[in-house]
């Protein structure tokens, strides 16, 4: 059976999906062999997950929120790296049209997740040590928070 929070979930995972035309993950069955998954624990708590080679990779949770972020940012980077390997000129980098198309996806599907992508990308990189690579992503303000 499937409560109130778990269909509530999966309508919006379904959205999405159609939105940015690809395939919904079914929320709450858990896949084990190289997979993602979707679901809420019994605590209540949703979580964003990917499973490699029968082991946890990584179990991300948050609101309900986080989750279908999590869920769009993963196909809008998809989706951008295949846009950048189609579009960029060869005498242009990679990234900057990746992230930029990445960027105009999430923020047709919500502003809130473009700027949050912006912002988390650019401080992955500064903690990597890529400052220079910051100047790649889109120039918002979140870029440089």
């Amino acid at each position: 059976m499937v409560d109130d929070k778990t269909a509530r979930l999966q309508s919006e995972i379904n959205r999405l999906a159609a939105a940015l035309n690809t395939e919904p993950v079914e929320v709450g069955v858990l896949l084990r062999n190289d997979d993602l998954n979707i679901f809420i624990d019994d605590g209540g708590r949703y979580h964003y997950s990917y499973w490699e080679r029968g082991r946890p990779n990584f179990d991300r949770v948050g609101e309900i929120d986080d989750v279908l972020y999590w869920f769009a940012e993963g196909i809008t980077f998809n989706i951008g790296c295949s846009y950048s390997a189609q579009y960029t000129a060869q005498n242009e980098k990679f990234r900057v049209l990746m992230w930029a198309k990445q960027y105009e996806l999430l923020n047709q599907l919500d502003p809130r997740w473009a700027k949050r992508c912006v912002r988390e990308t650019a401080g992955w990189l500064r903690r990597w040590g890529k400052d220079e690579d910051v100047e790649l992503l889109p120039n918002i303000p979140e870029r440089n928070s």
